[in-house]
């Protein structure tokens, strides 16, 4: 609530009369006597209570009385006579007396603290000219309805006015018609007070940046068309201005100028902090704490899209910022207490700061990419528009950036950072510049004066140091908040740059980096460790690297005591204390205390006396890498100047032994020469890791080994060996199991259960052997191990899962749900809940799950809850029958009889308030949170339960269920503490192909989502949902190898992310083939191979991804205004909305103008360059091999009449974008229907693709398979002849390719925007049409056909001709010169496109505001790769290339080569296109002649007497007999999956009939929902014509004449998670054939299988009536 509010100083300019008389501090909220304003408190009559005389400032007097002398505050400890005679010279004696700068500090007061004195005198005096800054608020804004309240009463309001109207001025494209009719309101100070300057400046501001916006998107940025030019508004320009306001409106351009210079800014320009920290609306006022402006309690004020991405993630950056509210005043506390050398004082505020910050990294988590997290959703697709906006008015001014909110470079100042040299160092200079004058003045107050770090080392108080400590990770550590904003961002820019951002605020480094967001990562990784540098040092790893390693712990502690916590006598989970006195550590209830364990001193000694260490323990080693950073960090963690050497027994102790991984028995394994038969045996297990440890296959080791190779392999004169053998330990993870309210705790506790393993067998000899792990073994040893008490000292280190914490609302009902000693966590929980809130606070529910009753953790402390109504605790024992019933009337425990059973049973009994508990406040229930803990057993017990309770009670389907539990992940009220529990996975299962794991992309409903991580292939689907970063970053790595991601996210190193992916494991992935002798050629065909089916896998995603909304799934959703933002695109107030069309406009330009450019562009001419060289290097001398012309059919294909239709209808789109004369209102749904269609095609194109390239990846293992073959010894070139057979193979896959694309322009062409029977008023549409004709000149000749849109003359569509003409190939000089060609004007045309370093910080922002018709940052990247690589290759080659193209000509078709490696008879050329159909190159399973009848001229041509000439195929026998496996393999796939991909028919089919317009998304016939539209109808098989073979039936036949070797056994059935689900949108069952083969699907293991599709054949069914469009080739 704010003094506008109040009926009198609402009505008398927004202040109160009285409240303010005697005032001069800003934060004064003393209202006049009787005043009922509850923001207001009573005063009383401060001048008698204190005798201050009347008519002076009572604050004033009272601060000026406190004030001491400077004596009195700098010399209270004046040395001694003993201490002053010590001092020996003058300078000595002269330093008892003060420093200048201290004296100076205490005559003004602390600088910091002066800066917010200042500017809270001043600040509401000027309207906050200088910035906002105060004790009280911080960096924000004290009233935010103070700046818009004044500029609403002056003729500025008109600024405010279009603003707020601002979303539907875009939805109808009229954003610049509306600016340009504003009058000229000057911002002078006669006409703008500076009350309301905060309020114009961002007004202003965001006007011009929409308005630059759309002259730079107003549908001319794509395709464009001829015909149509867009006209600028008639009205004065603001040129003169300077060029950030070039081509805006004099109405709003003047004004922004005058205002930006009024407040500073020299030159115009849109901050991130306007845009959302001062763009705000608060909705209570009272509602502080922790912080007032946070995400739940704001609107955005003026968006400008009105779009849920633009708002959340606005909302989300200022709540940032926000959260930093009460930080300016914590550091200028603390340089107060540095200057008074206040050691508790300012212990005390560093805490403070400390919590501050540990509670930043929650606001990031507002900003969501789940799209069931309800407000906080993010679709990244919109947000990419709110990208494009943002940029800069020019590359001089500043961008808006995130390191232009307050706590980035407040923080660095406060931690004393020196280095700025990263991009972004050098960004946060740059910008630093640009801030506020307040926030520049306390950033150097806190840089240049009493730096507190420097107080801190000097003081030597380790407290001070530990919370110095705390302070370094909280703010820039790996799991503070500048590393969970690196991983934020790397998130959301991996989507992004995936699906069209060209250029994002990181994308800015080297040009040479393929993937952008693994460049902004880096830049993030640099800008951090020069924020640690001061610390820790040069770091030589990136920060990734550092989690879940000992880098992490940072303190010494030690053991204090070991306590039972139930009555089990083996004490299987103990009460572990530990001793953190003076060490600076706090926590939070929900942290983590992460321990370095140490090793039993019995399994130290066993590794010690077989490698003969025993009197050698104390020898200090030499050590490199990892153990040399262990040995410096353990210095610094005790506080030691000089490093101190690890010794043999450092090693031992803190060291990997147990258990055995594949790493460790491989150095064993070579050490000894593999001479250890026990080693062997080891080698030989069929699961890791191996249940034992170091000193156990050493001692067994020793007993079968020569002793001379044992002493070569462990000499004792050199002991640098031990630590290249035994790699460091990595911390174990607890979960803290108390809390305390002291400033710093003395004690921390940790429940731990004893983990046991029985002992492998090869070590036990045949015995049962237990085992206890090495950290729990360690902390919790059995009972009579107990009795010596060790004083080991431990590292640790403290961390606070972002997902695992308690809700900010005390209020809030809570249940935990436990397994074991997952109860941990939960006891930190109630002691806070209890401790803060006492018995008024929210409802506690605990659902336990344990064996027995002795087993019942912490049985007292619960009845004493129970007790007092505090919580209600219900437990289930699986095996025990004496159970606890909790009674609600007498509030205890009772004994009862109940059968053994889990804890999901237990749920179901308790299933109403459960699922109460579970759905959300907006579906009806409580909102409550839910916790589990546990292992990955106690996760899905429970997990079980509750859908069972939410089923049982709420819901009549599983799918409702589903959504009440995603909506509650989602919302992030469900949160997982999941333990790592070791599980061995099995290691001989069969692997998976890549081709296998492309095919799981999920992108299509019901089909499942697959992810390759370290060798391991898991099935994410289930896990989606719970996902924090949601599923669209999941869905953006599906389908191929996202290890990389993995590391960069820390993943790899996280026990938590490690067990839960145990429960996801699918089988191991096929690794690459071990090419061997001279076979470099292969290897790297294959790893650019794999490469491209990674780009198709990645393209296809990221398509379906930013289109998943242009095919309708938005179009029920609600158009109405909502201060939350809508996510509808196609509506808005239920009118067409422009921005789906602008989208749609954007992403069919990208792809039809670059041509699929990841796909058909650069990395498509690299393979066809490197694998034409293969065969034509091969070839015999004096054979001209004739190659497909796969670029040239590219080139067709994109120049084609086809393709030329299909631009023009685009480039007619774009007309749409800016609302042309309103033409969008008459072709509304048309647009829409054709947008749908047109996606639904792109996306089966590239699935298409990847199944092809699947094929040819699978032929890789195929090749590799053959090489033991006897073959190979009776060709002395046989891995020649491989690379011949295998680009052979290739070849014929990309030439099928090339041809595709002519089908998809083919397909594509027959659809159309223009549909008057769609719309609601056919009439209007049709009258629509005939004045845009007229208008344009066309319909004045209409009779002559020519394309005047993009293409003045087009190419007939290629595929039609190489169909019939099969003399389509060229020989190997026209394949380099069409690469010559595209290296020649790459240089040229692709220099400006390709991303290279910028020559300033501001032209890398600027830059994000390009046309969005370029291709997307990664198909620009890595096209950019692929030119250099091509370039380099023809370098290295030229010779040979050379010495190829002067071979004597002797025509060979490539036609004849295939089919000699077929063995199959020459053809007559009559016969033709029978042989088309045998080779798999025609129209399968249909008569060519019957569907699509050949012009006369192309069946001519096929005649051609120089088809065939000899039949010599320049190919070697044993190539030939390869490439005719290759053939057979994939033909022996398409007889068991094919798929038969049904045409383009003609528009009037694929666009419905008025009649159906009810039910524009019709789920039950469409796969997607197509807005206006039902699918493409299915081919029945009555259309095929059974009675002449398929090209599929033929090849095997054919191939079944021939002997030869599989590649290995393969099951009958193939997967039937490797069947390709046959999509009743636009394709049908292929036949009998493949009929059965999906019948046949069922329940095969992790196969290695070949891919199981290859020959795609189309029928383009429906151009029969069309035929006369297709002109003879010329």
């Amino acid at each position: 609530m704010s003094e506008h509010s109040c009926p009198v100083s609402g009505s008398i300019g927004g202040r109160c009369p009285v409240g303010h008389a005697g005032s001069t501090r800003s934060n004064s909220r003393m209202g006049p006597r009787g005043c009922a304003f509850s923001g207001y408190g009573q005063p009383g009559d401060i001048h008698a209570a204190f005798d201050i005389p009347r008519g002076v400032d009572a604050e004033e007097w009272l601060r000026m009385r406190e004030r001491k002398s400077i004596n009195q505050l700098l010399y209270t400890n004046i040395p001694s006579v003993q201490e002053i005679d010590a001092a020996k010279t003058q300078a000595e004696i002269d330093a008892f007396n003060v420093h200048e700068q201290d004296l100076l500090a205490v005559a003004l007061g602390a600088p910091a603290r002066q800066v917010m004195l200042r500017a809270e005198e001043i600040g509401p005096k000027t309207g906050w000219i200088d910035g906002y800054l105060s004790a009280e608020h911080g960096f924000c804004p004290p009233d935010y309805e103070e700046a818009v309240g004044a500029l609403s009463r002056t003729p500025g309001r008109i600024w405010a006015d279009l603003c707020e109207r601002m979303p539907g001025c875009v939805a109808r494209g009229r954003v610049q018609e509306s600016v340009a009719a504003l009058p000229l309101v000057e911002g002078t100070k006669e006409v703008i007070p500076d009350q309301a300057l905060w309020a114009a400046v961002v007004a202003l501001g965001m006007l011009c940046s929409i308005y630059r916006f759309e002259s730079k998107n107003d549908g001319s940025e794509g395709i464009t068309s001829a015909r149509t030019k867009r006209k600028k508004p008639n009205v004065p320009m603001g040129d003169d201005l300077g060029e950030e306001l070039v081509g805006i409106p004099r109405s709003i351009a003047l004004p922004y100028y005058q205002i930006s210079r009024r407040m500073g800014r020299t030159l115009p320009h849109l901050s991130f902090p306007d845009q959302s920290s001062y763009n705000i609306k608060i909705r209570d006022p009272t509602s502080n704490y922790p912080y007032l402006a946070r995400f739940d309690n704001i609107d955005l004020r003026w968006p400008v899209f009105g779009e849920k991405a633009e708002i959340a993630f606005l909302k989300g950056c200022a709540d940032t910022s926000a959260s930093f509210q009460h930080g300016p005043d914590a550091i200028a506390a603390c340089q107060e207490h540095v200057m008074n050398k206040n050691v508790e004082g300012l212990l005390r505020e560093m805490i403070r700061l400390k919590e501050i910050l540990e509670r930043m990294p929650n606001a990031f988590h507002s900003i969501n990419v789940n799209p069931n997290s309800g407000e906080n959703y993010v679709p990244v697709h919109q947000w990419i528009r709110w990208g494009k906006f943002s940029t800069p008015l020019s590359k001089r001014c500043p961008a808006s950036s995130g390191l232009q909110f307050p706590p980035f470079l407040v923080m660095d100042a406060f931690l004393g950072r020196k280095k700025y040299t990263s991009f972004l160092g050098n960004e946060g200079v740059h910008l630093r510049a640009w801030l506020p004058s307040n926030l520049r003045a306390f950033i150097a107050a806190i840089e240049y004066h009493y730096r507190i770090p420097e107080f801190v080392q000097q003081s030597g108080d380790p407290r001070l140091m530990g919370v110095l400590d705390g302070i370094i990770e909280a703010y820039t550590g790996e799991r503070g908040f500048m590393g969970t904003h690196r991983y934020k961002v790397f998130g959301i820019l991996e989507i992004a740059a995936k699906i069209g951002r060209t250029e994002t605020n990181g994308l800015s480094g080297a040009s040479d980096a393929s993937r952008p967001w693994e460049e902004t990562h880096r830049q993030f990784s640099d800008a951090m460790k020069e924020r640690l540098e001061p610390y820790r040092g040069d770091l030589p790893v990136e920060p990734h690297q550092m989690r879940g390693t000992f880098e992490e712990c940072r303190y010494v502690t030690r053991v204090l005591n070991r306590s039972h916590v139930d009555s089990d006598p083996t004490r299987s989970i103990a009460l572990v204390t530990l001793d953190i006195q003076d060490t600076g550590i706090t926590f939070m209830p929900g942290d983590r205390l992460a321990v370095m364990p140490l090793n039993s001193w019995e399994e130290c000694a066993k590794v010690a006396a077989a490698l003969g260490l025993e009197t050698r323990i104390d020898d200090p080693v030499n050590v490199t890498g990892t153990w040399s950073r262990f040995e410096q960090h353990l210095s610094s963690v005790r506080r030691m100047t000089a490093a101190r050497r690890l010794t043999v027994a450092d090693i031992l102790r803190r060291g990997h032994l147990a258990p055995i991984t594949k790493e460790l028995a491989l150095k064993i394994h070579s050490l000894l020469a593999a001479s250890s038969n026990t080693v062997l045996q080891v080698l030989a297990t069929d699961e890791w890791p191996v249940r034992g440890s170091l000193g156990d296959l050493l001692q067994d080791a020793l007993l079968d080994t020569p002793a001379h190779i044992w002493d070569k392999a462990f000499n004792l004169d050199n002991l640098s060996w031990l630590a290249d053998l035994i790699p460091v330990e990595v911390p174990r993870t607890y979960s803290i199991a108390s809390y305390t309210d002291e400033l710093l705790p003395s004690t921390v506790d940790l429940a731990i259960s004893r983990a046991e393993y029985k002992l492998c067998s090869t070590f036990s000899n045949q015995e049962d052997i237990s085992r206890a792990g090495v950290a729990s073994g360690f902390f919790n040893p059995h009972p009579p191990s107990d009795d010596m008490v060790s004083d080991d000292e431990i590292l640790v280190g403290v961390s606070r899962p972002l997902a695992f914490q308690l809700p900010l609302d005390h209020m809030a009902p809570c249940a935990f749900f436990a397994g074991g000693s997952g109860i941990a966590p939960f006891r930190s929980f109630w002691q806070y809940r209890l401790t803060t809130d006492g018995l008024s606070g929210g409802k506690n529910y605990l659902y336990l799950g344990v064996q027995s009753r002795e087993k019942f953790c912490f049985e007292e402390e619960l009845r004493e809850y129970v007790n007092a109504d505090f919580m209600e605790v219900h437990v289930a024992f699986s095996r025990d029958s004496r159970g606890l019933a909790y009674d609600p009337h007498s509030h205890d425990l009772v004994e009862k009889h109940i059968p053994p059973r889990y804890i999901d049973t237990l749920i179901v009994e308790q299933g109403a308030t459960i699922s109460d508990l579970a759905m959300s406040k907006k579906q009806g229930g409580l909102g409550g949170y839910l916790y589990v803990c546990g292992s990955v057993a106690v996760f899905d017990s429970v997990m079980n339960g509750i859908r069972k309770a939410i089923y049982t009670h709420c819901t009549a389907t599983m799918e409702n269920v589903d959504l009440i539990v995603n909506k509650a992940f989602a919302e992030r009220r469900f949160m997982l503490d999941v333990f790592m529990t070791p599980k061995p996975l099995p290691c001989n299962l069969p692997t998976i192909p890549l081709s296998q794991l492309a095919q799981h992309t999920g992108h299509r409903p019901g089909s499942r989502m697959w992810i390759g991580v370290h060798g391991s292939v898991y099935d994410v689907t289930d896990f989606c949902p719970m996902h924090p970063g949601g599923t669209q970053i999941v869905k953006s790595n599906a389908g191929v190898d996202c290890s990389k991601s993995f590391d960069n996210l820390a993943h790899t190193n996280n026990p938590e992310v490690a067990s839960l992916l145990t429960k996801y494991f699918v089988g191991h992935l096929t690794p690459k083939p071990d090419y061997q002798g001279g076979e470099e050629e292969i290897s790297s065909l294959y790893d650019l191979w794999a490469a491209y089916l990674r780009t198709t896998v990645e393209t296809l995603v990221a398509h379906q991804i930013e289109m998943h909304e242009i095919q309708g799934a938005s179009i029920k959703s609600s158009s109405s205004y909502d201060p939350v933002g809508i996510t509808n695109i196609w509506l808005r107030e239920d009118l067409p909305n422009t921005i789906a069309i602008r989208t749609f406009y954007s992403y069919q330009s990208r792809l039809l103008q670059g041509g699929f450019t990841a796909l058909f562009g650069a990395k498509l001419q690299e393979l066809v360059l490197k694998l034409s060289f293969s065969i034509a290097s091969a070839s015999r001398a004096g054979a001209n091999i004739q190659l497909p012309d796969v670029l040239g059919a590219v080139a067709r294909a994109n120049t084609s009449t086809d393709a030329v239709a299909c631009m023009n209808e685009v480039a007619l789109v774009g007309q749409f974008v800016c609302g042309a004369e309103g033409a969008l209102r008459f072709q509304e749904r048309g647009v829409f229907a054709y947008a749908a269609k047109s996606v639904e095609l792109d996306i089966e194109l590239l699935e298409d693709l990847r199944q092809e390239i699947g094929t040819g990846m699978d032929a890789f293992d195929s090749i590799a398979a053959a090489y033991g073959s006897a073959d190979r010894t009776q060709d002395p070139d046989f891995e020649a002849n491989r690379l011949t057979a295998l680009s052979t193979f290739l070849l014929q896959i990309l030439e099928r390719i090339a041809r595709r694309l002519g089908i998809f322009y083919a397909q594509l062409s027959q659809c159309s925007v223009y549909h008057p029977e769609l719309e609601r008023n056919p009439a209007r549409t049709r009258w629509a049409l005939v004045r845009r004709c007229i208008r344009d000149g066309s319909l004045f000749v209409m009779a002559h056909k020519a394309a005047t849109d993009v293409l003045t003359v087009g190419q007939q569509s290629s595929y039609y001709m190489s169909r019939a003409n099969p003399n389509q190939n060229v020989d190997f000089d026209s394949v380099m010169s069409q690469v010559r060609a595209t290296l020649g004007s790459a240089q040229i045309e692709t220099q400006p496109s390709i991303p290279q370093q910028p020559l300033t910080l501001n032209a890398v922002h600027q830059a994000r505001g390009r046309s969005s018709g370029d291709a997307s940052a990664v198909a620009t990247r890595e096209n950019a790769g692929a030119l250099r690589a091509m370039n380099n290759f023809v370098e290295k080659n030229s010779k040979i290339i050379r010495r190829l193209s002067k071979m004597p000509p002797m025509p060979m078709s490539f036609e004849e080569l295939q089919r000699s490696a077929l063995g199959l008879p020459h053809t007559p050329p009559a016969e033709s296109h029978d042989a088309m159909q045998m080779m798999g190159l025609g129209i399968k399973g249909h008569d060519m002649a019957g569907r699509l009848p050949t012009p006369p001229s192309s069946r001519g041509s096929s005649r051609s007497p120089s088809r065939v000439r000899g039949s010599s195929t320049g190919m070697s026998a044993s190539a030939e007999m390869l490439l005719s496996k290759l053939n057979q393999s994939r033909a022996r796939g398409n007889s068991l999956h094919s798929r038969n991909a049904s045409s383009a028919t003609h528009h009037s089919q694929h666009l419905p009939n008025h009649s159906q317009l009810s039910h524009p998304l019709n789920h039950h016939h469409a796969t997607y929902p197509v807005v206006g539209g039902l699918p493409t109808p299915p081919m029945t098989s009555a259309g095929m014509h059974t009675g002449k073979p398929t090209a599929h039936t033929a090849l095997s036949s054919a191939m079944g004449n021939l002997h030869m070797n599989t590649r290995r056994p393969r099951s009958e059935a193939p997967s039937a998670l490797m069947t390709p689900r046959v999509r009743s949108a636009s394709r049908s069952s292929a036949g009998s054939v493949a009929g059965h083969g999906h019948a046949a699907a069922a329940g095969m293991g992790h196969m290695s299988m070949h891919s199981t599709t290859s020959l795609r054949a189309f029928k383009l069914r429906g151009l029969v009536d069309a035929g006369d469009r297709f002109a003879p080739p010329t």
